[in-house]
C-alpha cells in the first residue's frame, strides 16, 4: 500500500493515510454485520488504514457498525478514522447545518457511534456560502482544542471558499482544512447533470487551484459508480440509467480503452487501472473506493501498489 501524509497544524501531528480509503456509504444497509466486518478486515490486511464514513450514512448505522468492528478488532490505534458531519436534512438540502451547535451535536453522536474519543479527520459534509469561513474555522478549532477531532477537512466546498478559510486560519494561528473531498474519477462528468445543488466536481479550475496549493484531495466516486468495470464487461447497456446520464459521454469510452490497455500491460483489473489515475496523479490524492463485495474490493486493492508515472496518468484522462 502507498501512503499520503496529511500535515497537521497548530495542535496536531501529521497523519499517514493510505492512498486507498474504504468508503462505507450504504454498506450497512446492503450487507450483514459479518459481511461488513469481512470487508473491513480485508482492507486492513491489504495495508489500508483509512476508513471513511459520515453521520448521515444509513442514518448513523454505518458509524455504529464501524464502531462495533473497531471494538471487536482492537485496531483503533492503527486506523485513520474519517467521518463527515453537518449534512443538511435530505428533504431540505438548502437548509444550513453549519452552526457550532450543529457541529457539536453531530460530533458527539459520531463519537458515541464509533466508540472512540477522537475522530482523526472530521469533514464538513457541505458548505453554507452565507456563513463566514472565518466563523466556521473558529468553531471547528474549539473541537480540535477539546481533543474531539484531530484534523479538519471539507467536503463539496469550492476552492475559493477553502482558500478563504485557510488564509484566515493561517493569520489567526488556527488549524485550517488539511484536505478536501470532491467528486473526481477518470471518467469525466459535469455538475449540471446532478440534482444535488451542493455537489462539487473536479474541473479545470478546481484542478488548477489544488495543484497550485498542493492541497490533498480525497476523491469520492473515484470509480465513477463502476463505469469502467461494468462497461468493459457489458457495454453501456450494463450501466444504470443514472450512471449512463452521468458518465456516458463519448470521450469516457476512449478513457476506458486506455485504462483497459494499461490493465493488460500491468496484469491488473480495469478498476485498479482507472484508480491509478487518482492515486498516481500529480495532485496529492486518496481514492475513496466503494466496494460492496469481496471480489470488487480485491480488484480495487490491486491499485494499492501501482506506481505509474505522471505522464501515464495524464494520458489516461486527457483526450487529444
Amino acid at each position: 500500500m502507498r501512503y499520503l501524509t496529511l500535515h497537521g497544524s497548530g495542535y496536531n501531528e501529521d497523519l499517514k493515510v493510505s492512498k486507498l480509503a474504504l468508503g462505507t456509504d450504504k454498506l450497512a444497509l446492503t450487507l450483514s454485520i459479518s459481511e461488513f466486518f469481512y470487508l473491513l478486515d480485508m482492507f486492513v490486511q491489504a495495508g489500508g488504514n483509512c476508513i471513511d464514513t459520515a453521520r448521515i450514512y444509513c442514518d448513523g448505522l454505518s458509524e455504529e457498525v464501524i464502531g462495533r468492528w473497531l471494538k471487536k478488532s482492537g485496531k483503533r490505534g492503527s486506523i485513520v478514522l474519517s467521518s463527515k458531519g453537518c449534512h443538511p436534512p435530505r428533504d431540505n438540502m438548502p437548509q444550513s447545518r453549519l452552526s457550532k451547535a450543529d457541529m457539536a451535536q453531530d460530533i458527539e453522536r459520531s463519537l458515541k457511534a464509533l466508540q472512540t474519543d477522537c475522530i482523526d479527520i472530521y469533514w464538513l459534509h457541505r458548505d453554507d456560502l452565507q456563513r463566514p469561513a472565518s466563523v466556521i474555522i473558529e468553531d471547528l478549532n474549539t473541537f480540535i482544542k477539546a481533543g474531539k477531532i484531530r484534523l479538519i477537512g471539507c467536503s463539496n466546498w469550492q476552492s475559493g471558499r477553502i482558500q478563504k478559510a485557510n488564509e484566515y486560519a493561517a493569520q489567526a494561528g488556527l488549524s485550517g482544512f488539511s484536505s478536501s473531498q470532491i467528486q473526481w474519477s477518470l471518467a469525466h462528468t459535469r455538475e449540471e447533470i446532478y440534482q444535488d445543488y451542493a455537489i462539487v466536481i473536479m474541473n479545470g479550475t478546481e484542478y488548477g487551484w489544488y495543484q497550485k496549493n498542493d492541497m490533498p484531495v480525497f476523491a469520492y466516486a473515484a470509480q465513477a459508480q463502476g463505469y469502467f468495470a461494468k462497461t468493459d464487461k457489458g457495454g453501456l447497456e450494463a450501466l444504470s440509467k443514472k450512471t449512463r446520464a452521468r458518465f456516458g459521454e463519448p470521450d469516457n469510452l476512449k478513457r476506458l480503452d486506455r485504462a483497459k490497455r494499461l490493465s493488460e500491460k500491468l496484469g491488473i483489473s480495469i478498476s485498479a487501472a482507472a484508480l491509478s489515475y487518482i492515486t498516481c496523479n500529480k495532485l496529492p490524492a486518496v481514492a475513496v473506493i466503494g466496494s460492496r463485495t469481496p471480489e470488487q474490493l480485491r480488484e480495487s486493492l490491486e491499485a494499492a501498489d501501482i506506481a505509474i508515472n505522471i505522464e501515464e496518468a495524464d494520458h489516461l484522462f486527457f483526450i487529444d
